[in-house]
């Protein structure tokens, strides 16, 4: 028994390499602190691309990427968040490039319509967020929702009332007619057309089998020479026809199936 040999600890084999990586640790910290902290790494040049309505100015004021500190470093996620916090900006993406370049590709919202609210105008855009106050264009329909609504610059609608008046609209262009104005009237939906056409559409269920009648109805009235003033549709099946002559004097009622009517 006392000829063998004693069995080293694992800790006495491993002591010899203490020292080693002790060293290798400490190199690695002051490498990674000196690439932290070196200049190349703090961007010089930031490019904004696929901006057509915000500047750049704006995008990289509300970006506020530190210039000053290395970019690897710095939380694209919140510079992205920032700057889709601007009203006309969809989606903004930050991408990096070595040594320090920086890259932010935007994306931007298109104005839909006018929302009216009481005296309150606002342009939105299809997803009914807000993109600034009045109306940036004057061909844009008009939504005319309840007073007292939210029309703050980067604020969403949110009313039913709202999501029903844009259906409408996108319901009416998808069967090609144009439309200026759309109300909510206690519920239903009312439609002013080009020309001044009046439409009364019912209310949100009605309004999927009232719009296929209004294009084929006014083509075959117009192709007749004569002249629609109000359409009303809250009885899809018996729909009602108001005419007007063409210097706007007089009205007759017609009434009946769509298929007599068309």
């Amino acid at each position: 028994m006392s000829g063998r040999r004693r069995r080293r600890a694992p800790g006495a084999r491993l002591r010899p390499f203490w020292f080693v990586g002790t060293a290798v640790l400490l190199v690695a910290m002051v490498v990674g602190y000196l690439l932290m902290s070196w200049p190349g790494f703090a961007p010089k040049h930031v490019r904004v691309i696929g901006n057509h309505i915000v500047s750049a100015q704006e995008i990289l004021e509300r970006a506020r990427i530190n210039t000053r500190a290395n970019v690897w470093l710095q939380n694209t996620g919140a510079v992205a968040r920032r700057i889709e916090a601007i009203p006309y900006v969809l989606t903004a993406h930050v991408h990096r490039r070595l040594p320090a370049g920086v890259t932010i590709v935007v994306t931007e919202r298109h104005p839909f319509a006018v929302v009216q609210s009481g005296e309150e105008v606002a342009t939105v855009d299809r997803s009914l967020r807000v993109l600034e106050t009045g109306a940036s264009d004057a061909a844009l329909p008009v939504l005319v929702v309840a007073r007292g609504m939210d029309l703050t610059a980067g604020q969403f609608l949110r009313a039913p009332s709202a999501f029903a008046l844009r259906a409408a609209v996108l319901s009416l262009r998808a069967h090609g007619v144009s439309v200026q104005r759309v109300v909510d009237d206690r519920g239903d939906v009312d439609a002013t057309l080009p020309g001044g056409i009046f439409v009364l559409l019912g209310d949100e269920t009605n309004v999927a089998n009232a719009v296929p009648l209004v294009e084929p109805i006014l083509t075959r009235f117009a192709l007749l020479g004569r002249f629609v003033g109000t359409l009303d549709l809250r009885s899809p099946t018996t729909p009602v026809v108001t005419e007007r002559s063409g210097a706007a004097r007089g009205s007759r009622r017609v009434r009946g199936a769509p298929s007599a009517l068309q």
